[in-house]
């Protein structure tokens, strides 16, 4: 049964849109007023550090540019995520006990560690290559410890909530096919890469699928909110109004202090090399746009509309 879907632009959004239409001007920057952000001359990540907060841990990123709407994934909290499975309970990966906080490590790398029951997951982001020496890509790294004294199943799903340039429905590419409606892949059928591309067919971002290390189970190509509300029960059955993709490395016995890395890319597609910088910088201030920060009050009620709508979207008119 397809699940009924609402039009995004919601009563409530539409009422709150004028308290805030005076922030406007600031509020088309990305508010990057919490979390931990690093760039190089071709990207911009950002990583939610606030304890307790739904998507602590989660990321959001950009192309590095003077336009700053040039987005790769949903620009106004953090939407791209992990969930984790430990002996069947299922959690998001904020749900664990926090062993270490976003942290900017030596090599640039944004390193977060979570404990669920003895068994401590390291989310570790970083700038890496895709076709060419830029480093315009962002590896995504899961690595799981099993540290609990028995043996132990795990199984990890890495999201991204592509955005290109603030615009949340064009389809992902995988092969020659453009998809539009939920879709799974599994074992010699998951694509070794996917794309997406803007409204004039240009290919913008692509996701490599392993980075060469353990390969995942099953891709899907879903509808976000699907995969924030089902986690590990999703499957696909419907069309997608909100376009993201999911990489799920299945259950796994670990042994008692054994590991498992799994890994994935994602960024900006280049065909040719360019001239930037590869080095990775953290950035200062934390708080970032100030204008954006000063305006934050008249844009409370929609912002808070739009996370509960994003969340909640799928249960809508049930």
């Amino acid at each position: 049964m397809v699940r009924p879907r609402t039009n995004r632009l919601s009563a409530v959004l539409t009422a709150a849109s004028v308290c805030s239409f005076a922030a406007a001007g600031f509020m088309l920057r990305p508010m990057d007023t919490k979390g931990i952000s690093v760039h190089n001359d071709y990207l911009v990540l950002a990583v939610q550090d606030n304890n307790g907060d739904t998507d602590f841990g989660g990321f959001t990123l950009r192309k590095n540019s003077n336009n700053e709407s040039e987005t790769l994934t949903y620009s106004q909290y953090c939407t791209s995520f992990a969930e984790v499975s430990i002996n069947g309970t299922v959690k998001l990966f904020s749900e664990g006990k926090n062993v270490k906080k976003p942290t900017v490590e030596s090599d640039g790398s944004v390193v977060t560690v979570q404990d669920f029951d003895g068994v401590e997951i390291t989310q570790k982001l970083s700038f890496s290559t895709g076709n060419t020496e830029n480093y315009d890509m962002l590896r995504i790294e899961y690595i799981t410890e099993n540290k609990s004294g028995a043996d132990v199943l795990v199984s990890v799903r890495s999201i991204i909530d592509p955005t290109i340039a603030d615009s949340e429905n064009d389809p992902i590419v995988a092969g020659d096919t453009a998809y539009i409606t939920e879709t799974s892949f599994t074992g010699s059928s998951i694509p070794e890469d996917w794309k997406v591309k803007n409204d004039e067919g240009v290919i913008v971002a692509y996701g490599i699928t392993s980075d060469g290390s353990t390969a995942p189970d099953c891709f899907d190509i879903a509808d976000w909110s699907n995969l924030f509300n089902d986690r590990f029960d999703y499957a696909p059955d419907g069309d997608i109004s909100d376009n993201a993709v999911a990489l799920t490395w299945s259950e796994k016995t670990l042994k008692d202090g054994d590991s498992l890395t799994y890994g994935t890319k994602y960024g900006l597609y280049s065909e040719k090399a360019g001239t930037g910088s590869n080095e990775t910088v953290k950035n200062s201030p934390k708080t970032g746009d100030k204008g954006a920060f000063a305006f934050a009050g008249l844009g409370a009620a929609s912002m808070t509309a739009a996370i509960l709508f994003r969340k909640r979207r799928s249960e809508d008119n049930e």
